[in-house]
Order: structure tokens, then C-alpha cells, then sequence
């Protein structure tokens, strides 16, 4: 499925920034009342920060694109529909058995699930930014924080560690495809066929 133009570099420029908050998450430090930083781990989370202000941004302008366009909307939460969610159930039963035996059907036959997926990690990318932000404006420069927002904190850790999930499960999924010759990657990484 060939994607426009708009959804392929919103889709680019959050899978970037996402990688971007993932990765500076292994090296930064969080600051703590009392506790001396080391320079380098304390940039990283300045930049941990910035970037979660971009993930946020683009995401809820991913969310408005798609939401704003009946077809995209549709194919992203197909569960909102009833007729879709049917359809989307009757997919699940008859492909997901057939992933642990390593048949993948082309994702034009498989689109619910993929939409879905895809729904979902709009979803968690959106709240990893959203917590993100509401931490940021909770937490005092020393790093102390109260405690509704040391909760939310708990809260974007855990979604972090789902984030990791699904980016990995993402790439594995993406790979198997390439490799049955699928061309998921040339489809959304490349312009559309007029």
C-alpha cells in the first residue's frame, strides 16, 4: 500500500524522534534533589526533553491528519467501527495463527491488522509525549518532584518499556515482510505511483 506524501514524512519524522527520546534515555540522568550530575548525562536529558516536546507535537499532528480523513481514520483505529472491528477480528483469527508458522500474508490482505498496529503506536508515541510534557512542567530544576507527578513519571517509564516493545516487534515484523517480499519498506519510504 503506497502511502501520501504527508503521512510518509510524519510517519519518518516521528519514527526519528521517538529513536531519538529511546536512545538518549539509556545515557541520561534524571536529576535528583541533593545529587551532583555528571555534564554529559545531564545534556542527554536536556535533549531527552526537547526532542519529547517534538514527539508530542508530531504526534498530535499525526493524530489530527489522520483524524481529520475518514479513510485514514479507518485504517489506523478500525476499531471504532463496528463493521471494521468485525472484520478486524475475523483478520486476526485467520493470519495470527499463521505468523508462529511463518506465513504472512501481503499487508493489502492483512490491512486492519497493520492499521491497527500502526493505530496503537500513535497511541503510545502521543502518551509518551503527553506524560513527558506534564513531567517537565511538574518537576522542580533541582528534580524533585511531587508526588501526582512522580506517578505520571512511573507512568512514562512503563510506556517507555512498551515503546521499546513495539519498536522492536515494528522491525522484526518490517524485516519478515522484506523478506517474503512484501516491499513494506520501498512502499513507505518511497513516493506514490501516479
Amino acid at each position: 500500500m503506497k502511502h501520501e506524501k504527508s503521512i510518509r514524512i510524519i510517519h519518518l519524522l516521528l519514527m526519528f524522534t521517538v529513536l531519538g527520546q529511546l536512545l538518549t534515555e539509556q545515557f541520561m540522568k534524571v536529576p535528583k534533589p541533593g545529587e551532583q550530575f555528571e555534564a554529559f548525562a545531564l545534556f542527554l536529558f536536556s535533549i531527552h526533553q526537547l526532542i519529547g516536546f517534538a514527539v508530542m507535537i508530531i504526534a498530535i499532528t499525526y493524530l489530527m491528519v489522520v483524524m481529520d480523513n475518514l479513510a485514514h481514520r479507518n485504517r489506523l483505529f478500525p476499531w471504532l467501527d463496528g463493521t471494521l472491528r468485525a472484520s478486524l477480528i475475523s483478520e486476526a483469527k485467520r493470519d495470527i495463527p499463521g505468523w508462529f508458522k511463518g506465513n504472512l500474508p501481503p499487508p493489502d490482505q492483512a490491512h486492519l491488522i497493520a492499521g491497527t498496529v500502526h493505530g496503537l503506536g500513535l497511541m503510545l508515541a502521543t502518551g509518551m509525549g503527553m506524560t513527558g510534557v506534564i513531567i517537565y512542567l511538574g518537576m522542580k530544576h533541582d528534580g524533585s518532584m511531587g508526588a501526582g507527578i512522580h506517578t505520571l513519571r512511573e507512568i512514562h517509564e512503563l510506556l517507555g518499556t512498551v515503546m521499546w516493545i513495539f519498536v522492536i516487534g515494528h522491525i522484526l515484523m518490517a524485516i519478515m515482510h522484506q523478506t517474503k517480499g512484501h516491499r513494506v519498506l520501498q512502499d513507505m519510504f518511497t513516493s506514490s505511483r501516479e
